[in-house]
């Protein structure tokens, strides 16, 4: 190995300061004129990060103008990309150890869902039979004020004798 790679090696853990990015890259272009030019010159000769990214985008710029622009694929390639890529993952699921625990675990996750939505539905269904069963108790906070209701007729005999004791003494 020659000293100039182990100098590159060694260099290559630097990085260019986000400020000076944007600028190298109009310095790599030759866009920079005036003051901003003099500005990147000054922090290239004491900035090894930026001068090292500034030389990796000068020979990767050299490297896209030496290559040949490719030839368009066409429209129909983007459709046999995606048609063997789909291939590829058919043949690759159905290869999977892992198939027949995911198809296990849907189906136990579908039958706990039931079950709870059961379990849930059965409790709903037992609470309100409960709270039917249970007697309505009426707090009177103030018994002088709000007299107690009177209760209600349980058969028609009781009605009979309500509608009695109401109408009585009034005809």
């Amino acid at each position: 190995m020659s000293m100039n790679s182990e100098n590159r090696n060694a260099e290559s853990s630097y990085v260019a300061c986000p400020r000076y990015e944007a600028a190298l890259e109009d310095q790599l272009q030759g866009t920079l004129r005036g003051p901003e030019a003099a500005m990147i010159a000054d922090h290239l000769a004491t900035c090894v990060g930026c001068r090292v990214a500034l030389e990796d985008a000068a020979v990767s710029a050299r490297l896209l103008a030496i290559a040949e622009p490719a030839t368009d694929p066409g429209a129909g390639f983007s459709r046999i990309v995606m048609a063997r890529i789909r291939q590829e993952l058919q043949i690759n699921e159905g290869k999977s150890i892992w198939r027949p625990f995911v198809a296990v675990a849907w189906r136990f996750a579908a039958t706990a869902a039931f079950a709870l939505v059961l379990l849930v539905s059965f409790d709903l269904g037992r609470h309100s039979q409960w709270v039917a069963d249970q007697p309505i108790v009426a707090e009177n906070r103030i018994p002088e004020i709000a007299p107690d209701r009177p209760s209600l007729p349980a058969s028609r005999d009781d009605v009979i004798l309500m509608m009695a004791d109401t109408s009585h003494g009034k005809q």
